[in-house]
C-alpha cells in the first residue's frame, strides 16, 4: 500500500485507487444486496441496500491487508454482508431478541403444520416452545408489533396493473349525505304515520311496530278483521303518497330511488288530480271505478292476518 497524491491500494498484487476498486468490486454489492433483499419486505428498496453495501465495501477497502494471502473478495463480501445487516438494524425499532423469539414461533408453527397436517393450536405452540400460556400470549401480543406494512406498497392486479395497498382498504367511514337523508326520510315516516287518522296509525302501529296479526287488531278497535283489512289498507296508501313526495324533494328517480337525477319532470296537472282521487278511492288508475288497488292491498292484508 502506497500513498500519494492519489491513495493506492494493493489488491491481489496490483497497485489500484480506491474509487478503481469499487468499480472493479461493484458486483459484489449487488450480489449480496440481491440476496439480502428477497427475505425483506417490499418497502425495503434494493438501491438503499447497494448505497449501505458501497460503503461496507470501502471500509474492505480501507482495511485489506493483501499480504495476509486472504483474497479480497471472500474478505469484501464478508464487510459488505455486515454493512447492509448493520443499517437495517439501525432502521428496525423491534430489539433483536424479539426478532429471534418471532423466528422460533415462525419455525414451531412450520413444524408443527407439517408434523399435525393441520393449523395447530395456541396451547400445542406453547408447549414447543416450553412456554406457558400465559408467556405464549405475551410473546405473540409483542411478535405483532414486529410485522409492518406500507400503505404504498403496490400489490398485483389480475388487470395487468399494480395498485396501491392503500387503494384496497376499506373505507368504514360513513356517507353523511346519505345519513342525514335516511335520517329525514324516518322524520318523515314518522310525522305520517301521525298524521294518518287515529285508526290509520293505531293499525300501522300495531300491525308493524307490534307484530300483531290482523286478527289481534280488530279486537283492540273492535271491528270486524275485513275492516281492519281496508284501514291498513288506506293507511298504506297515505303513507306510499306521502313517501313519493319526499322521494320527488330529494330527488329519487322513480323506478331507481338509488339513482339521483338533477331535474325532475313534473307529472300533468290532470295526472296529478287523477292520482289523488284515486288514493281517497273516488276512481281507479286502471279504469276500475270501485277502486281496485285498494281491494287489492286489503286483500294481501287480510291474507297476512288470517295466517
Amino acid at each position: 500500500m502506497t500513498s500519494g497524491a492519489s491513495r493506492r491500494y494493493v489488491i491481489g498484487g496490483v497497485e489500484l485507487t480506491r474509487e478503481e476498486i469499487v468499480h472493479k468490486y461493484l458486483h459484489l454489492v449487488k450480489y449480496v444486496a440481491g440476496r439480502i433483499s428477497v427475505n425483506l419486505p417490499p418497502n425495503v428498496e434494493l438501491n438503499d441496500l447497494i448505497n449501505d453495501g458501497i460503503l461496507g465495501l470501502i471500509d474492505a477497502i480501507e482495511k485489506y491487508d493483501d499480504d495476509r494471502g486472504v483474497k479480497f473478495e471472500t474478505y469484501a463480501i464478508t464487510r459488505i454482508n455486515g454493512a447492509i445487516l448493520d443499517a437495517l438494524r439501525s432502521l428496525d425499532w423491534v430489539p433483536r431478541a424479539v426478532r429471534q423469539r418471532a423466528r422460533e414461533l415462525e419455525r414451531a408453527y412450520q413444524e408443527l403444520e407439517l408434523q399435525l397436517g393441520r393449523v395447530p393450536r395456541a396451547g400445542e405452540l406453547a408447549e414447543r416452545l416450553g412456554l406457558t400460556r400465559p408467556e405464549f400470549d405475551q410473546l405473540v401480543q409483542r411478535v405483532r408489533g414486529t410485522s409492518v406494512l406500507s400503505l404504498e406498497e403496490f400489490l398485483p392486479n389480475e388487470k395487468g396493473y399494480e395498485i396501491p395497498l392503500v387503494d384496497t382498504l376499506k373505507d368504514d367511514a360513513s356517507d353523511v349525505t346519505a345519513e342525514v337523508e335516511l335520517h329525514e326520510v324516518h322524520g318523515e315516516l314518522i310525522r305520517a304515520v301521525d298524521s294518518l287518522s287515529p285508526q290509520e296509525s293505531t293499525v300501522i302501529r300495531l300491525y308493524y311496530f307490534d307484530g300483531q296479526t290482523l286478527k289481534e287488531i280488530k279486537g283492540v278497535l273492535g271491528v270486524s278483521e275485513s275492516r281492519v283489512s281496508q284501514i291498513h289498507a288506506q293507511a298504506v296508501i297515505h303513507l306510499r303518497q306521502r313517501l313519493r313526495e319526499l322521494q320527488a324533494e330529494l330527488g329519487f328517480r322513480d323506478d331507481d330511488p338509488t339513482i339521483k337525477q338533477k331535474y325532475l319532470r313534473k307529472p300533468p296537472p290532470e295526472a296529478d288530480g287523477k292520482v289523488e282521487r284515486s288514493l281517497r278511492g273516488e276512481v281507479s288508475l286502471h279504469g276500475d271505478p270501485t277502486g281496485g288497488s285498494t281491494a287489492s292491498l286489503s286483500g294481501s292484508a287480510r291474507k297476512r292476518g288470517g295466517g
